[in-house]
């Protein structure tokens, strides 16, 4: 892009997809955002930010100006609104005057987000700029932002999972058995919030699968137990915000702005800020009927027992399903992802398919084959021990499983 010559490019943010800042004598200073074209899904990410160009403000969002080639990189080129991305100011805690200004207008940029009906998805302070003396804040990394109000995630490896596992949603991660909304992008706001009051995340974790259970089954020490200066408040504010449930969670970024506000209102007044109902104003704009499973609890019950005595016990078990078409049987079975999380359990699953009748273990084959996409994303340490157990197990019938699921021949 010749447009871009005059420019000198300065890092901003490391990793699969880069972002630098341009300057340049009598130009327009603009963002570059490059991706690491060997990155899976990289370059797909920036020609989705693109395309939602017409739907960012810059009053809250660095919009996309062009999608080009620059050094032989897949490159998106961004407006500049000015700032550093806020992960640069942390690493201690900011003092609750400094919080407060720059969470304020976080949680007004994200309602905005979601006034256009967008969901981010990867909130984080990567993706935040920050521009102190005008107290300005703009999102970027809109790369998986999504326009549907609610969609499911499918319980994909962690490793495979779009978006930011140390900020991810529970929900997010495709074991919660609930679909992804609105509310998972203030999850990820409350992971923020921590990390601006406290200096660091919630929770710290070894590997991908960890961060999973952290988010899914541990519970976040308070900020004002990990730092005294922090008002108690503004501690409920941010375990409200990382509730397990979206349900119990704020409602909408506008509830977080207007509880934030009054806490800013009462810190310059009184220096303090004393405790108050949170969600005084969080009133959502639309209905959302909560997705909790509602008179399964003792088939969930028997399915949750069955698994804990396998764990506990090595043997094996067989659970059997039945019910009419439509009933339900696939939301109960799913309620199990949440219990293979500790123990790093795997979970496989086929559905019978009346038009697939005419192919003989099309179900099997079906579950196989998600079980060993699972496999394929392990170390290759792990996947030949995997390897090994499965020929130990399977003997002559090893080709017999290949050829009932082609993913076995990988």
């Amino acid at each position: 892009m010749d447009e871009l010559l005059g420019y000198v490019f300065s890092p901003l943010r490391k990793g699969d997809i880069e972002l630098y800042r341009g300057s340049g004598n009598g130009l327009e200073p603009i963002l570059l955002v490059a991706a690491e074209e060997t990155s899976l899904g990289s370059v797909g990410r920036l020609e989705h930010e693109y395309a939602l160009k017409a739907e960012l403000d810059a009053d809250w969002a660095a919009r996309p100006v062009a999608l080009t080639r620059y050094n032989d990189r897949t490159t998106l080129v961004l407006e500049d609104p000015g700032g550093a991305p806020l992960d640069r100011l942390l690493g201690r805690p900011l003092d609750v005057s400094h919080f407060l200004r720059i969470a304020i207008p976080l949680a007004g940029a994200l309602r905005r987000v979601h006034e256009r009906g967008l969901v981010h998805k990867d909130i984080k302070p990567a993706n935040i700029l920050v521009e102190a003396a005008s107290g300005g804040i703009w999102l970027t990394g809109f790369g998986i932002a999504s326009r549907l109000p609610r969609e499911h995630q499918a319980p994909a490896p962690p490793e495979m999972i779009a978006g930011t596992l140390a900020y991810m949603a529970p929900e997010q991660t495709g074991r919660m058995n609930r679909s992804v909304d609105s509310r998972s992008d203030l999850y990820a706001l409350g992971v923020t919030f921590y990390e601006m009051l406290t200096g660091q995340l919630p929770f710290n974790a070894a590997d991908p699968m960890e961060w999973v259970h952290c988010h899914i089954a541990r519970q976040p020490i308070p900020p004002n137990e990990r730092v005294a200066s922090v008002p108690g408040p503004l501690s409920a504010i941010v375990m409200k915000l990382l509730a397990k449930t979206a349900e119990e969670r704020y409602q909408t970024a506008a509830g977080v702005e207007a509880d934030l506000r009054r806490g800013l209102a009462e810190w310059e007044a009184h220096g303090r800020i004393e405790p108050f109902a949170l969600g005084g104003c969080d009133v959502s704009d639309r209905l959302l009927i909560p997705e909790k499973l509602y008179g399964r609890e003792r088939e969930i019950e028997a399915l949750l027992a069955s698994f804990d005595r396998v764990v506990a016990n090595g043997t094996l078990e067989l659970v059997l399903v039945s019910g009419y078409s439509g009933i339900g049987k696939s939301s109960v079975v799913n309620e199990l992802h949440k219990a293979l999380v500790p123990p790093r359990g795997l979970f496989a699953s086929g559905k019978f398919d009346q038009y697939k009748r005419d192919i003989p273990y099309a179900t099997v084959g079906q579950a196989f084959q998600s079980l060993v996409r699972s496999l394929l994303s392990q170390s290759e340490a792990k996947l030949g021990q995997w390897r090994d157990s499965l020929s130990d197990a399977l003997g002559p019938n090893g080709q017999l499983m290949v050829n009932s699921s082609p993913s076995w021949s990988s």
